[in-house]
């Protein structure tokens, strides 16, 4: 099975039903997976639980109801699926912070993108990087065949949106659908289409649409533009000062502080609308990678017995973690020479109570040694992990994401459901969060070949 194009396909189900009441059921179905394969496999190429996603696409929609449009909140909250103003309003601000009459009146933007996994990059130096810039994503933007539209000009101040405008009458004479329509524009050189000696400035409107492009329309030309990797940034508006604040952001600050150089491929700006409405836009910087991606291994591990705290619910690896580290204070004859910290928990949990962490070091074998019934005993099995070596980031979201990223690319391993992932620190006496900490993370796998499948008659 690739779980990438099984986790996409529950993304466009849900995204064309978006405004509907959703079965989880009817989402695993057009999965072609279980439920509970459905959860822990669009987690980990998402990094949201799938109900999570579901939410906060129907709240972004939403906030653009309630700048851009002149509905009640009332309708609002029926239009993207909620059964009451009550329940919209709990969840609105649950997801953004503050109400929905309090969101219309405020500068607050809010959005919440549709994911789309074929453009979707993970980088496991970038952890720092994007606490500090959230708004700044990196993705594989792939090469796309699209309808052209160059606007020239003697001016340069406001070419963008004289482009714009006369696009737009091109595409009120065509029949083309612009709800199935991506808009990006970008500056061209004058040797890339124009005659140097005319000194005209340039800007280019692109078109990408989800079905192949196999006719022009009047004015605008076939062409294809070439992909690549992309740090992608969202401004809350459409005004020169919030594009022009945004570029320097993504060029001046985050690109120096990163991982990655400027790439040779093209700028991009993509226009985002509602309702026919210019709303926000987003602003592609192209990049290459500076530094080789830390290196998965596929190891075979021995069995192994974990001395651990597990605690379930809200704040548990907080809890975990005050809770084992008492114990370790209670006991210090323990032998750390031959223990290592281990950290774990369960990341496919939809429902809060069933969230789970663990804090426990290894190789503690001394039952009479536990002195509180909140520790336990357990011996985890042996097997094949595919393993990585990086600093400590956190719960490791991100590394468990490019991990499982690994398994889907590369189509000879997929995961062992009946053994428990886990990490293991190089000292017992630090938090996960310490990232200065080195961490061998262990995702089990099996080969594909070696999978029984087992049919009921």
């Amino acid at each position: 099975m690739n779980y990438l194009v099984s986790v996409q396909a529950a993304i466009d189900f849900i995204e064309e039903n978006i405004e509907e009441k959703i079965e989880l059921e009817e989402v695993a179905k057009k999965a072609a997976m279980s439920l509970p394969h459905l959860y822990r496999m669009f987690y980990s190429l998402t990094g949201y639980p799938v109900k999570d996603y579901m939410r906060k696409r129907k709240i972004s929609i939403a906030s653009d109801h309630l700048k851009y449009s002149k509905r009640s909140i009332l309708d609002i909250a029926l239009i993207v699926g909620f059964e009451s103003q009550a329940s919209f309003t709990k969840s609105f601000k649950k997801i953004v912070g503050i109400t929905p009459k309090v969101y219309q009146e405020s500068d607050m933007f809010f959005s919440f993108d549709r994911i789309n996994l074929y453009e979707k990059i993970n980088y496991l130096e970038g952890r720092e990087l994007f606490d500090r810039y959230p708004n700044i994503k990196v993705i594989q933007l792939n090469e796309m065949t699209v309808l052209s539209y160059i606007h020239k000009s003697n001016l340069l101040d406001g070419i963008e949106k004289d482009a714009l405008i006369v696009f737009q009458k091109l595409i009120k004479k065509s029949d083309l659908d612009q709800k199935k329509m991506r808009l990006f524009g970008r500056n061209i050189e004058f040797d890339e289409v124009l005659d140097e000696k005319s000194k005209l400035y340039a800007y280019e409107i692109i078109i990408s649409f989800e079905e192949p492009i196999f006719n022009s329309i009047a004015g605008m030309q076939i062409k294809t533009i070439q992909g690549g990797m992309y740090a992608v940034g969202v401004t809350p508006s459409t005004s020169d000062y919030s594009v022009i604040s945004l570029w320097n952001q993504i060029y001046s600050e985050w690109l120096p502080k990163s991982s990655f150089t400027e790439g040779s491929h093209t700028y991009l700006e993509e226009y985002i609308t509602f309702n026919e409405k210019l709303v926000r836009m987003k602003l592609y910087l192209p990049i290459k990678r500076q530094l080789k991606p830390e290196l998965i291994k596929v190891e075979e591990t021995e069995s192994f017995c974990v001395a651990y705290s597990r605690i379930y619910g809200y704040d548990c690896q907080k809890k975990a973690d005050e809770t084992f580290s008492e114990w370790l204070q209670l006991n210090p004859s323990i032998d750390y020479s031959n223990c290592l910290l281990y950290f774990s928990y369960n990341y496919d949990a939809e429902n809060e109570l069933e969230h789970w962490c663990e804090y426990g070091i290894t190789n503690y074998f001394r039952h009479e040694d536990i002195t509180t019934h909140k520790i336990n005993q357990k011996k985890l099995d042996g097997g094949l992990f595919a393993v990585v070596e990086t600093k400590s980031y956190g719960t490791l979201t991100g590394i468990l994401e490019i991990i499982h990223r690994w398994i889907v690319s590369g189509e000879k391993y997929i995961l062992d459901d009946s053994r428990q992932w886990f990490a293991q620190y190089q000292s017992s006496y630090v938090s996960s969060s310490d990232n200065n900490v080195c961490v061998r993370v262990y995702l089990p796998i099996i080969e594909k070949e070696q999978t029984v499948w087992v049919t009921e008659l």
